[in-house]
């Protein structure tokens, strides 16, 4: 498959779907063997192993999958905040931030698409986004309202779906799957770690398998032949192995996670993006209050910043060059002294901006990585 890059464009109009083969001068012969080849393609883009189909009918390109998973931070706690009131008084909400005189032209398809939530939130019409597993997936086209928190307010999945969906032809689709206070060394642990299974690494496989099958039901138009590619895998999480136990392995697990994913989905080129704990910024100001002397300091922070360092250094592995990234999101904490939110330090505060910015952070790291892998292909 070719990634077609494409310049950032706000808010595409849906997609028109071509149906059925384009009009071709066909023998009789072809009219006999062109049955047979459906039926091969259906048998290619749904086998067990989930391998995708590399090639769908002309004029109609495969599904790009990407895969969001992790503990509460990929839950999403934003606030949203009101898209109909004035924004300046609504501190720590994303509506503060996009409707900022230095923003509002640029963000502005948020809320200004023809399909709208109630609230008057955009309904993007080439995203789509999936969450939970079994019966309790819900989908639809890629709004806010997907975030952890009885669904409520949203997560890095709005700034990733903007991302992508602004930069491809293709139709996007988000899985997301996620656990809050769940930790990388024992509930999402990978087979290749040893030890027991950890219990959410199922739910992530199920998740996607599951999301590959109803791909008829979750994007309009969408029919076997057309085909999917699993593209890309992002992960934010990390709060929860930041202990005496856990820290000291991050780094082997995470490798084997993304590892035995690409092995689970026979996808060797699903590329990996990896955000930062960036919760409490650089300096872990907030986090370390209380704390009288240095050494305190350092103690407090410590297996913050052994998960931190595992983050930043998976992309440098000689395995991972050109398919790995890791993002950058410390810059993005906002101290609530000076705007706002909530006092849940290790949800940024139920911050918007701060959300939102991961989310676009993250999305853009993904580009950067298909880019690269689009320019070694040719």
């Amino acid at each position: 498959m070719t990634i077609k890059f494409t310049k950032t464009n706000p808010m595409r109009q849906q997609r028109c779907f071509a149906k059925g083969w384009p009009f071709l001068a066909l023998t009789t012969a072809l009219h006999r063997v062109l049955p047979c080849l459906g039926l091969i393609a259906a048998l290619l883009v749904f086998p067990s192993d989930l391998r995708a189909a590399e090639k769908g009918p002309a004029g109609k390109k495969p599904v790009l999958i990407f895969l969001l998973s992790g503990q509460s931070n990929m839950s999403g706690r934003g606030e949203l905040g009101d898209v109909n009131k004035p924004a300046a008084p609504q501190n720590a909400t994303l509506v503060r931030f996009i409707k900022a005189p230095e923003n509002v032209e640029k963000y502005k398809s948020l809320y200004s698409g023809p399909n709208k939530t109630p609230s008057g939130w955009t309904i993007r019409e080439d995203v789509f986004i999936t969450m939970g597993t079994g019966t309790d997936a819900v989908h639809s086209g890629l709004k806010p309202g997907y975030g952890g928190f009885r669904n409520k307010g949203f997560g890095p999945e709005l700034g990733i779906g903007y991302v992508l969906g602004d930069k491809y032809d293709e139709t996007v689709l988000l899985v997301k799957v996620a656990f809050g206070a769940n930790s990388l060394g024992v509930n999402f642990r990978p087979p290749s770690s040893g030890g027991q299974l950890g219990d959410k690494y199922p739910l992530v496989v199920e998740a996607l398998r599951n999301a590959v099958a109803r791909l008829p039901e979750i994007v309009p138009g969408y029919d076997k032949a057309q085909g999917y590619k699993i593209a890309g895998f992002f992960w934010n999480q990390g709060e929860h192995d930041a202990n005496e136990k856990l820290a000291p392995e991050y780094g082997r697990n995470l490798t084997n996670l993304i590892k035995d994913l690409r092995k689970e989905f026979e996808a060797p080129d699903m590329q990996a993006v990896v955000a930062i704990t960036g919760c409490y910024g650089r300096d872990f100001a907030d986090l370390v209050q209380g704390n009288a002397t240095q050494e305190q300091k350092d103690k407090a922070t410590k297996w913050w910043r052994m998960v931190r360092d595992a983050q930043v250094g998976i992309s440098q592995r000689p395995e991972f060059k050109g398919n790995v990234a890791t993002a950058e999101t410390r810059d993005f904490w906002r101290p609530r002294e000076e705007f706002g939110g909530s006092k849940q330090g290790i949800h940024w505060n139920n911050n918007g901006e701060s959300y939102w910015l991961m989310g676009e952070e993250m999305g853009q790291a993904m580009v950067e990585l298909l880019k690269t892998r689009e320019i070694q292909r040719q």
